[in-house]
């Protein structure tokens, strides 16, 4: 018994102790039973609680990799581009957030390698990212996939996204905008009844999820990363299931 108490408190990371201790407790008792890999990272913007499990375990990075790519886009390509290239840009962009488009995703890191192949290194040093790589022949060498992170990580890049910080209000805006209005609602967005902006990302036996969910009073931002040989519909059920859970632990009621 004072074994699995240690496992679970080592495992779970609780800062809301305001809040009732059951919804954490059944967040991490889900992810232990979880016939995988599983990482879990929430925070309510506005009270700054917190709930994880395994924040800072390294997944592939998938098609939230796309947010990163966006960044640098924006960051460091965008201000030089003539106009026929912003639009070209915008486009990509677009296509990369609201369908996951991975022509597009192929194609702007294509560009970037081209006119500013440093650009992706700068975004997650600049973000502080110690994990996270992007199109990165080391993450390959080291994980066997180009793009890694955490759940932890890539969460602070959808809040650096959130609150303006990084891009500035028009392009934050526009980026936005593009990840409150994507096709896919099966993740973070099933079971809730209040405006939700995401990234999800899968390949292989990967599933992933990353957002905020905004009720208009908190604005909850959850990160979840599974990897299990089950078929993707049971990743996404627990996704769905935790992030619900996730928003209800850390909301205030």
């Amino acid at each position: 018994m004072l074994r699995k108490a240690a496992i679970v408190l080592t495992a779970l990371l609780l800062t809301a102790a305001a809040a009732s201790a059951s919804p954490y407790k059944e967040i991490a008792g889900d992810a232990r039973i979880f016939p995988g890999q599983v990482g879990v990272y929430a925070k309510n913007l506005k009270t700054g609680k917190t709930l994880a499990y395994n924040r800072d375990t390294v997944f592939p990075a998938a098609s939230t990799a796309k947010l990163v790519v966006a960044l640098a886009l924006y960051k460091y390509l965008y201000p030089a581009a003539n106009p026929d290239k912003k639009e070209l840009y915008d486009e990509n962009v677009t296509d990369m957030i609201v369908i996951s488009g991975n022509d597009s995703y192929r194609a702007m890191l294509d560009e970037i390698d081209a006119v500013r192949p440093d650009a992706l290194r700068r975004v997650t040093r600049d973000l502080r990212l110690r994990k996270t790589q992007v199109h990165s022949e080391d993450a390959y060498k080291r994980y066997r996939y180009h793009s890694v992170t955490t759940p932890y990580e890539m969460a602070l890049v959808f809040e650096h996204i959130y609150r303006d910080r990084y891009l500035g209000r028009q392009k934050s805006a526009e980026l936005k905008d593009k990840l409150a209005n994507t096709i896919f609602r099966d993740e973070i967005p099933r079971f809730m009844e209040t405006p939700v902006m995401h990234k999800v990302g899968s390949l292989d036996n990967l599933l992933c999820d990353v957002g905020i969910v905004d009720d208009g009073r908190d604005q909850i931002l959850i990160s979840i990363y599974t990897l299990t040989d089950k078929p993707e519909e049971y990743a996404s059920d627990y996704i769905a299931r935790t992030a619900a859970k996730a928003y209800n632990a850390l909301r205030r009621k």
